[in-house]
């Protein structure tokens, strides 16, 4: 039991990560939809097999090392999800892309066109669609299964300087042809100068297994993880500040891609559950009562079943020069492309209860 004591760290935010989460509110209404998503895509969905007395399809220590996610088949009891945050207001170049309409934006009548079925409605009002209203929630939740992407983007309150979030639109379709991705890609991180052809047919197949390996997701993969890749290299393009956040059927994973508008990177998350081994359980209890972390109440998803030891689990993922500019902007080797692209950044024991310190519990999962 001494080896799995030793693999727990204690993890907390950096006092500048503690001052963006408590007063920007980008980075709350991410807080908050990250919450609420882990229950959805997570939780919710592993009490659905439960329910049904069908095993429950983990992910496991190989499936998340760079490189080697394998294709799986659709798991239909997953709930899914596709949500794009943003800390600036969608620029109109952007609308070729992202789908912003009348017609779909976030109004009663314009929901009820395409979920006449839905009696919450009932209650609706504008106002749920401000991320600090107590609502917002429930709104979320309510749009979250009629497909596509919801929009989240920043605006600044009516005679005010303060910056509000807001749930714009819904049921918004990700458009964008692979060829310019992968074009883009390739003169982004210095393979390709000019033209997708200039290295041959044989490297833009590489270049696009190598695109979604570059977001950590299976080289064909397709809806919405292929909606998110699409998403996220457009905010990365365009230096847009916000987070694209997916969640799908085959993969039984919620990923993150974050973009700054300052770095040239993309940070990736991805967050998915974990059934500790019992042994590994009573060394989690016991390291949390000697370091005063309360296991049971804040990482545990089922306190109350001793024996369970279910936990969400996040892996966050570095860029490796292979998968990065060039330093000197010069192009690179073809033979670059063929190396890893990713590596793993850190691995921890998330929090299903929210505090303000940012505590996880550093937990060695993957083995590559």
């Amino acid at each position: 039991m001494s080896d799995c004591h030793d693999r727990f760290t204690l993890l907390t935010a950096t006092p500048e990560e503690l001052s963006t989460r408590l007063h920007d509110a980008y980075w709350q209404t991410r807080e908050q939809i990250l919450q609420l998503l882990l229950h959805h895509t997570l939780i919710e969905s592993y009490r659905k097999f439960v329910q049904k007395r069908l095993p429950y399809p983990y992910v496991t220590p190989a499936m998340v090392c760079p490189g080697a996610v394998t294709a799986t088949k659709e798991h239909t009891l997953h709930n899914t999800c596709l949500i794009t945050l943003l800390d600036a207001p969608l620029p109109d170049k952007l609308r070729k892309h992202f789908r912003c309409r009348e017609g779909n934006r976030v109004t009663r009548d314009n929901i009820t066109d395409v979920a006449p079925d839905l009696t919450a409605l009932e209650n609706y009002n504008d106002s749920f669609k401000d991320s600090s209203h107590a609502s917002f929630p429930d709104l979320l939740r309510l749009l979250l299964p009629l497909d596509y992407s919801l929009l989240i983007q920043s605006g600044v309150v009516a005679n005010s300087s303060d910056k509000r979030m807001e749930l714009t639109h819904f049921h918004v379709r990700i458009e964008r042809l692979t060829d310019n991705a992968l074009r883009h890609l390739g003169i982004h991180l210095n393979y390709l100068e000019r033209s997708l052809l200039e290295r041959g047919e044989p490297f833009i197949e590489t270049l696009e297994k190598k695109l979604f390996e570059y977001y950590h997701f299976y080289h064909n993969a397709g809806g919405r993880r292929a909606a998110a890749v699409h998403a996220a290299q457009l905010l990365l393009r365009e230096q847009l500040p916000g987070t694209v956040m997916v969640g799908s059927q085959q993969d039984r994973r919620l990923t993150l891609l974050t973009t700054s508008g300052k770095s040239q990177q993309t940070d990736i998350e991805q967050f998915f559950l974990v059934k500790l081994e019992h042994e590994q359980l009573l060394a989690l209890l016991a390291w949390g009562k000697k370091n005063k972390v309360d296991i049971k109440n804040r990482f545990l998803i089922n306190p109350g079943n001793h024996h369970e030891g279910l936990v969400v689990m996040r892996i966050c993922y570095a860029h490796t020069l292979a998968g990065q500019p060039s330093l000197d902007k010069k192009p690179k080797k073809v033979e670059q492309v063929h190396e890893p692209w990713l590596r793993i950044q850190e691995e921890a024991i998330w929090p299903i209860v929210t505090g303000s310190d940012g505590t996880r519990i550093g937990y060695g999962f993957a083995k590559c």
